[in-house]
């Protein structure tokens, strides 16, 4: 190859190079810690904790709650896939090391005065990145299902979280990120559900964290629950037409809300939009990768169905949109949370680091544009 040519190139490379590099490091150095609050979608495994700790006490303690979900099929640290979920590969974006809040604590239960979760961590989600979602949580004070009262809602969650700032007398990091993602378990098995008072009880979170000095939020609207295998059942919970018109009431008053909270003094309030995500997803899951539609799923039920621990998952879970019935696969999860981290990059002002080289060939700029446009084919 002609040295010349050689060097004209790499020259030519060096300035994407850096811009790269910049990009990077900004998102590396955006926060400095990271809390999570919600539901399965977004559990590393403390439902799984806490059901796994019970079961030496379940006979005198008079309660008949299984490990859920069941180890295996489901990840082998518990959580609500076949491995890591959108939040754990955001933390990999952001350099944030991001644990579970039940690994906090001595043990993941108490059983004084009462048997529960134990929430005393004696400060230490002052000085981490915690991940406080459970499997089950609804936005309000507790969970969904017959063992609801059990788990903690995104409320308790979050109230947990201020009341260990306190003992340990300190305010929340005002360079951390919290997410704050309910909203599924308040529909899919609930009558009367109400989401005017679901998107409220997020509102109230977010409040309460602001209160206690958390200043940047990333708060996600619903996917079309009428679309999980569940939902397309002949004969389900809650049927798919009504999940769909709850989902759009849904996303409509936390629209609103989110444009009231963002009026707040020095708020970062990220809007993230999985609904239009996985609308795409399913018009054209070929794109993403996926080679089948709901109601198929890697696993014919969810994790309390009879039997579930025995079946067989799918061959290709990387194809599939949907590891169960209700909950996506890793790969869907890390294509949202591309998504997640590409949303960030486009809301949030850019951390103070050294500026790109402005210059660039312009025969290269037809290459960035390929790059870009292969790179970020999940973009809505």
């Amino acid at each position: 190859m002609n040295h010349k040519l050689l060097l004209t190139v790499l020259f030519s490379l060096a300035p994407l190079a850096i811009s790269t590099k910049v990009q990077a490091l900004s998102l590396s150095n955006r926060y400095s810690n990271l809390y999570v609050f919600g539901d399965s979608l977004s559990d590393p495994g403390n439902i799984f904790n806490v059901t796994e700790a019970v079961q030496p006490f379940r006979d005198s303690l008079g309660l008949d709650i299984p490990i859920t979900p069941p180890v295996p099929p489901y990840d082998s640290d518990g959580r609500f896939a076949d491995g890591l979920v959108w939040v754990d590969f955001v933390a990999q974006e952001l350099d944030l090391d991001l644990i579970p809040s039940t690994k906090l604590t001595p043990s993941p239960i108490t059983l004084t005065p009462e048997p529960g979760i134990n929430f005393n961590y004696n400060g230490a989600t002052a000085f981490n990145s915690v991940n406080f979602a459970d499997g089950g949580a609804q936005t309000g004070l507790f969970g969904a299902g017959e063992a609801g009262t059990l788990i903690p809602g995104v409320l308790t969650q979050v109230n947990t979280f201020v009341a260990d700032l306190n003992q340990a007398n300190r305010l929340a990091d005002d360079d951390a990120l919290a997410i704050i993602w309910g909203g599924a378990n308040d529909y899919q098995i609930v009558a009367d559900a109400n989401p005017e008072e679901s998107v409220q009880n997020i509102t109230q979170a977010v409040e309460t964290l602001y209160n206690v000095g958390v200043r940047n939020f990333l708060v996600p609207n619903l996917p079309d629950l009428g679309n999980t295998p569940r939902a397309l059942l002949p004969n389900p919970p809650i049927a798919s037409d009504v999940l769909t018109q709850r989902t759009n009431q849904h996303n409509e008053f936390l629209e609103d809300a989110l444009a009231d909270l963002s009026l707040l003094a020095d708020i970062e309030l990220i809007s993230l939009d999985p609904n239009t995500l996985f609308e795409s997803i399913l018009t054209n899951p070929g794109d993403f990768g996926f080679t089948s539609l709901p109601p198929n799923s890697c696993l014919q039920g969810d994790p309390l169905t009879t039997g579930i621990a025995d079946q067989i998952p799918c061959n290709n879970p990387d194809e599939q949109i949907l590891w169960d019935f209700i909950h996506p696969s890793t790969a869907t999860h890390k294509i949202l949370a591309d998504f997640t981290v590409d949303t960030i990059q486009s809301q949030v002002e850019p951390t103070s680091v050294p500026e790109p080289t402005p210059y660039l060939p312009w025969g290269f700029l037809g290459i960035g544009f390929c790059l870009t446009r292969r790179l970020y084919l999940y973009r809505i």
